[in-house]
């Protein structure tokens, strides 16, 4: 009786012996299963983002006097400046514009010359260019070497004018404050900057970054050319603006313009860094796109 006690009490150790090692083996199934879908997701995920080309027909567009399009900004709240950025970016705060128009794209070099030939306007230049100036004709290219009165008057020509440094950065980062048109941090395909990574190794055609859009559909943003804007510069008029429609300082000696452009790090394309230049300036790296109220 007794060692018939000990084979079952054996017998009963081997079975749950045997139990407890396929519980094992289950739970490493599971977990190799776990890591296989997560890669999975993974690499769609990182799919999707490559392949992003979201659809924003949601937003309203016009076509200017110019014959270019225009993407309707909506009315409302949005986040401006950064307490994390430079000086002149401070306070962040909360500030509500009317709603606008602003241009899809930079303005072109197709589009500057069409300007130029209606109204017998002068040619863009610069005093220095690192590399062939043939770049800067090319039609497709975002327009540089116009100072920030050949933009007033190109504006002007097409029945717009320039966005005031406000509406040009609720068209960057939407209303929830993001660091670049496209979210908060720097990815890949999303804008030519410093570096020959992104394709470009100086400016390149407006819209070749369909990834790099802003939540509202609007193109380099980031990159490619920094944009003036119609603000006077004052580095601590932030802390002063009005929270309703600012379009800042009464009187300046300098223009803001925003944006970045190929030449800049990546720091410098953030959608709240501000630039600031004399009116009469014409560089390698500022171009321009134009805004429009919208008829109440």
């Amino acid at each position: 009786m007794r060692d018939k006690n000990l084979m079952v009490g054996v017998i009963f150790c081997f079975v749950i012996s045997i139990l407890f090692l396929l519980v094992i083996i289950w739970e490493i199934k599971k977990s190799i299963d776990h890591d296989e879908r997560v890669q999975q997701m993974s690499k769609k995920t990182n799919a999707v983002e490559v392949s992003d080309n979201r659809d924003f027909s949601i937003y309203e567009t016009m076509v200017g006097d110019d014959g270019r399009e225009m993407v309707l900004i909506p009315e409302g709240v949005f986040t401006r400046g950064s307490d994390s950025g430079g000086y002149d970016e401070k306070p962040e705060q909360e500030i509500y514009l009317d709603a606008f128009y602003i241009d899809k794209y930079e303005v072109s070099v197709k589009a500057y010359n069409k300007y130029r030939k209606a109204a017998n306007y002068v040619k863009p230049s610069v005093p220095f260019f690192p590399g062939d100036h043939k770049v800067m004709e090319v039609p497709s290219h975002a327009v540089v070497g116009v100072s920030w009165h050949d933009a007033v008057n190109y504006c002007t020509w097409a029945g717009k004018r320039l966005p005031t440094e406000a509406e040009w950065e609720k068209a960057a980062r939407g209303t929830h404050g993001l660091n670049f048109p496209w979210g908060n941090k720097v990815l890949p395909k999303r804008a030519n900057f410093a570096g020959t990574g992104d394709g470009y190794k100086y400016m390149g055609p407006v819209g070749k970054y369909p990834m790099g859009r802003s939540v509202y559909g609007v193109y380099d943003m980031a990159g490619n050319v920094s944009e003036w804007v119609s603000d006077f510069y004052d580095q601590f008029y932030y802390k002063s603006a009005p929270i309703m429609n600012p379009t800042g300082p009464e009187t300046g000696k300098n223009h803001v313009f925003k944006g970045g452009s190929w030449d800049a790090r990546s720091v410098d394309i953030r959608t709240s860094k501000r630039f600031a230049a004399s009116p009469g300036r014409k560089d390698s790296i500022v171009g321009f796109r134009c805004g429009r109220s919208k008829l109440k």
